[in-house]
């Protein structure tokens, strides 16, 4: 069972519920009514976190039902995830005399079906932001529709409902027929440039916007011409993107040890990619470690080379998650054993990241999918989860 426990943080006006930490694959959140907030592992699919506002009081209504100032939604939520009168004793944790920030002294468990519908549309959502197949194909909307559904939030089910109508107009795919062994060839030869790393990480750009690769490697197409002491970044567009939005995000070569941008350049279009052209301020082999990132703002503060490793590490997460998946849509002319090279190294990569960010207990834990069975799974099986439509029919 994952049990979850309860504390209340006053200075937010909030419960939160906590569970086991996150693994190497990171969270996937929803938010399923306002006011609640949830995460789930996106490996294994467990609960890890439950955020509710307390700010309207849970109070008893007939038949000992709850009902909150938010027409019951929130209420509603807990009781239907936790159990008949959950709402009630979180109002207690809330109202209680305990010291701030103590957890309360028993735990709650989800019911495990719709703990396993929720984690599934969590888990839809973030792969739908990172995958190669474009927003717009009507299997995520369909996918996601059911899913909503069978989680109760028929609000969200329909809202992706008028999306699927919205989409189903006759059109060829526009999905990249991507190579997976030639990807992991890639990396396998791969041996970096000196003192230089990128990611593009989804949490600085829009999804929808850029193309997204089989992992953080082809993400970006990054090359060195030490002659003239340039770093060219290309990076792919989404189908339907315009070239001119693109054109509004810098690329930066940024020191995270003296939190320093060394050279940024904006986007421009070339015949079929976007490029930006970046002049080093030193030869290559001069710099310890430098990062190349895409930014919208170009102030925006510079990470740290240990944030810069844990954005990476999760995008690599995500592509070993895919590789495991092999999506037939996405590269129809892959061997199982293409897909299952690919998701090896990507785990390899995700550990050595983890590692390097000093983060031991991630870099050694076991990631694949049913090393820890969720709520009401016998150990072993696998974890239930999204099946991604879009990526097993291309479009």
């Amino acid at each position: 069972m994952n049990d979850l426990t309860p504390s209340y943080e006053p200075d937010a006006g909030q419960v939160i519920l906590e569970g086991r930490p996150a693994g190497p694959a990171g969270e996937a959140g929803l938010v399923p009514v306002a006011g609640v907030d949830l995460a789930f592992d996106r490996g294994d699919g467990h609960l890890i976190r439950v955020v509710a506002d307390a700010g309207d009081q849970v109070v008893a209504g007939p038949g000992d039902q709850a009902v909150s100032g938010a027409d019951g939604q929130v209420a509603a939520l807990l009781n239907r995830l936790f159990g008949p009168g959950a709402a009630r004793v979180l109002d207690e944790v809330a109202t209680s005399p305990v010291e701030p920030g103590a957890p309360w002294p028993y735990t709650l468990s989800p019911e495990p079906v719709l703990c396993a519908a929720l984690s599934s549309l969590a888990r839809l959502d973030a792969a739908r932001d990172t995958s190669p197949v474009p927003r717009r194909s009507p299997w995520w909307a369909a996918e996601a529709a059911v899913l909503a559904e069978q989680a109760g939030l028929h609000d969200r089910a329909g809202a992706e409902a008028a999306r699927l109508r919205g989409a189903i107009v006759p059109h060829r795919s526009c999905t990249p027929r991507l190579d997976v062994a030639v990807e992991v060839e890639e990396l396998k030869k791969d041996s970096g440039l000196p003192g230089l790393n990128w990611v593009l990480d989804p949490a600085l750009v829009p999804a929808g916007l850029f193309q997204p690769g089989l992992s953080p490697h082809s993400d970006l197409l990054v090359r060195h011409d030490g002659s003239q002491g340039l770093v060219t970044v290309e990076a792919a567009l989404a189908p339907g993107a315009d070239a001119a939005d693109a054109g509004q995000y810098q690329v930066r070569l940024v020191d995270p040890a003296v939190r320093r941008v060394l050279a940024q350049a904006g986007f421009r279009p070339t015949e079929s990619r976007i490029c930006a052209e970046l002049r080093l301020p030193v030869p290559l082999d001069e710099l310890d470690e430098a990062w190349i990132e895409v930014v919208e703002e170009p102030h925006r503060p510079v990470l740290s080379a240990k944030a810069h490793l844990i954005r990476r590490a999760l995008r690599w997460a995500d592509a070993a998650l895919r590789a495991e998946r092999a999506p037939a849509g996405i590269a129809p002319q892959a061997a199982a054993g293409d897909w299952a090279a690919l998701a090896d190294l990507a785990w390899q990569r995700c550990r050595r990241d983890w590692a390097a960010a000093g983060d031991s207990d991630r870099a050694t834990a076991q990631p694949a999918p049913g090393s820890q069975a969720p709520d009401g799974q016998a150990p072993g099986t696998q974890a239930p989860g999204p099946a991604c439509l879009a990526e097993v029919l291309g479009y």
